[in-house]
Order: C-alpha cells, then structure tokens, then sequence
C-alpha cells in the first residue's frame, strides 16, 4: 500500500474516503489551466461545485487577517477504536487511539501572485500497545508567480515525518512501525496561447528511512531504502470550451537508491508514462476527468523484472441534486516494493463515494473502495476492500463534530497476510 502512517490511513479509510497516495502521475492528470466560468444564476449551483466543496458562509472559518494574509489555524480531537492495529489474520490485537492534529494554514490574500505556508502534526497514543505511537509532522510552502496574464509559474517545497502502515506489504514486521521522512520540491512554468497550454513539471523527493529492529533485537536495516526520486514532465491542454479540455501527459523518471543493494538486489530505476486525457464538463452537474495510457518502469538488476502496462485514472462527478454528489474514480499506477524477487506492483484502485446535506450542517456519506494489487516478478495478488459511512456535523463558525464507522479487508495469495479490521472514530476540531 501507500506510504501513509496506518492511524492516518485509518482516519481517511473513516472519513469514506480510501486511503491512496497521489503519484506525481495523479497530479499531472489533475494539473490545469483556470479557465472562466459561466455565470451562475442565483440559487444554481455553481458548475463543478459538490455537497463537500460548496461554501458554507454561517459555518466557514473565517480565519484572522495579518496584513496581507490569512491565518487559518485548526485543532482536532479524535478517539477511535481499531479492532486489529497489526492487520494480522489471527490473534488480532484491537486498542483504542487517541489523536491529536493541531494545524497552521497561512493563505496569501494578493490580487497578483500567491504564497502559502502550511504546518500540520499528528500525535498518535495507544491506551494498551505504547510500541504503536506516533508523532507525525509536516511543514512546507507553495506559490504562484504570475509573470505575465498568460504565464505563470508554480512551485513549492516541504517536509514531512511520517510512520509506514502495518498492513503495507513493505511493512517487515518491525518492533515499531519504521519511521521515514520525505523532503520534497516542485517547479512548474505554464504558458497559454491562446485556446493551448504547455505546462512543465519537476519534482524532487527524498526519503530517508531509520532503522528498526525485531522483537528478539535484531536490527532491520531499513536505511537502505533511502532513495531520491526525480521526475519531469510536460502537459499541454488545447481547451475545445470553457470547462472543456483535452490535454496529453508526457513523464520521465528516475529512482536512485544511496545503498548499491536493497535487502540484496539493486531497485535504482528509470520510467516514462504517456498519457491522453479529456476534463470536461458533460452537462453542467456531470464532470469527467478521464486519461489513458502507458507506464513502463525499468530496473539496473536482471533479477528484477520490468513493470509495464496500461496506466490511467478517471474522476467521475456527479450533482445528482443541490444535496447530493456521487463521486466515483479509478486509477491504475506503479508502486514500489521491497519484496523480494518483485520489482514492484501495479495498484488498481476503484472508489464511490456519495455526500448527502440532510440538513444545512448535517452532512453524511458512504462509501465502498476496491484495490488489486499485482506484483511483478513473484506469485503475490492482494485484494482490497474498504467500506465506510460517516457524517459530519458542523455546530457553528468555529467546532466541528463527525464521526464513522469503516471496515477494511484484504486477501492475498501471500501467506499470513489477509485480515479483517472494524474501525470506529468520533472527532471534534475547532478552527477560527
């Protein structure tokens, strides 16, 4: 799976929302060039605007104003229960989480030109299984230069500490889960011409992972896994009308580990995705965002097969009313292992997800998640499955109560690893 800290896992798998990690293939796909936006009669709902997006001014923070800024600072309680922490398919072992998540968002508020910070925590405490907490961090900042009406530039940088999941096939059965933090920059200039855009792409990630050890002391030398992984890319977009636009997805990549052996084989590797892709606005209330096409991923070791085949996504939107979105999506992507004998995997991800407003400050939602992963070079299929149903009650400008329950399941041709986990959360966050 991703490499996400598995209570954060947890708490998006409850929020309905199954958990995946963007590749920089996701943002590429979702890059665009704004464009205008046909006048919205009064009462109609704006074109492209959901249950989740819509403004709510009596329940909006409004924040605090510092000059030419605005500071949104956020705090979130969360207590929830897990009915099996190490995703272990006999003798689960279930605790109860408490979770802290303090946040600072500081939003440029220019005319021309933007500049945001965002700093975020995340401490995580077991009541019974001390070995599981956390403390998860990030900070970093992006911007927009605008050079000229029809040029731009985007960029941005961060860094985040972060735990890996239980479940996660990376996951070597450590005494804690492993530790790593990511350092990571962007660059992207864009240029219209007209009804045509090009938008280049380059980013940087650094991983760097501690080591771990087992239950008996043996140490785990996880720091062979630090790497940096660059990619470049370019996306142009012809818009045919406003809302509606075609564009291609062109990416290179290259993935250098510091160590010459991962666990015993080289993973140091270069990749390319083509892509077309279509964002259009259908009728007005249906909105799709659709590409297709190839990803190749190529590693130095003979041993270590290459991963190649079909990519792609889609994000289907639909404004069945003024009170419900129904969101759908599919996506299909390389990730990265250790496993030996595997190169890595193709994740094939399915999500639906519906958002009702009961009441003005009364939201619910449901959803149902599918995940195959297939891995190259062994005998391994994993199958997921996640459902979930939550609401989220806004009590006024400043509190926030939500709560769920989701269940999450895999099965796997590998020994040992299917299982079952029930998960239920309440969250109460205040914000200004």
């Amino acid at each position: 799976m991703n490499r996400t800290a598995a209570p954060l896992a947890i708490a998006l798998a409850l929020a309905c929302v199954p958990a995946s990690a963007q590749t920089r293939q996701d943002q590429l796909a979702q890059q665009q060039t704004p464009t205008a936006v046909p006048t919205q009669t009064p009462g109609e709902v704006e074109r492209g605007e959901t249950v989740m997006s819509r403004a709510r001014p009596d329940y909006d923070p409004i924040g605090l104003r510092l000059g030419g800024f605005v500071l949104y600072p956020e705090l979130g309680l969360q207590e929830s229960y897990d009915s099996n922490i190490f995703a272990t398919p006999t003798g689960e072992r279930s605790d109860f989480i408490t979770t802290i998540e303090p946040s600072l968002n500081l939003k440029s508020n220019w005319n021309n030109h933007a500049l945001n910070f965002k700093a975020d925590a995340q401490i995580l405490k077991y009541a019974d299984h001390s070995s599981e907490d956390q403390d998860n961090y990030s900070f970093g900042t992006d911007g927009r230069l605008d050079i000229q009406r029809d040029a731009r530039v985007f960029g941005g940088a961060s860094y985040a500490v972060r735990h890996e999941s239980r479940y996660s096939p990376n996951d070597l059965g450590g005494r804690e889960p492993t530790k790593y933090d990511v350092i990571s920059a962007n660059v992207s200039p864009e240029k219209d011409f007209n009804r045509f855009s090009v938008r280049l792409d380059g980013n940087v990630d650094r991983f760097s992972y501690s080591n771990n050890s087992t239950a008996a002391g043996a140490t785990i030398f996880e720091d062979q896994r630090d790497r940096t992984e660059y990619q470049i890319g370019i996306k142009p977009t012809y818009e045919l009308a406003p809302l509606r636009q075609i564009y291609g997805l062109f990416a290179y990549n290259w993935r250098d580990y510091d160590s010459g052996s991962v666990f015993g084989f080289n993973r140091n590797s270069t990749g390319i995705t083509l892509a077309l892709g279509a964002r259009y606005d259908i009728t007005g209330i249906l909105f799709a965002d659709v590409f297709l096409g190839y990803r190749e991923q190529n590693f130095d070791d003979p041993r270590l097969p290459s991963a190649q085949g079909p990519a792609g996504g889609a994000k289907l939107t639909w404004n069945v009313t003024r009170l419900t979105t129904v969101t759908g999506l599919i996506s299909r992507e390389v990730q990265e292992t250790i496993l030996t004998g595997s190169s890595g995997y193709f994740a094939t991800k399915a999500e639906a997800r519906v958002d009702h407003e009961l009441l003005r400050n009364l939201i619910l939602n449901g959803s149902i998640g599918y995940e195959n992963d297939d891995f190259e070079g062994i005998n391994r299929n994993d199958n997921f499955v996640v459902l979930g149903l939550g609401a989220k009650y806004l009590i006024n400008r400043n509190f926030a109560l939500s709560g769920g329950y989701s269940f999450r399941t895999r099965s796997s041709d590998a020994a040992a690893s299917d299982f079952d986990d029930h998960i239920t959360f309440l969250r109460l966050s205040s914000h200004l």
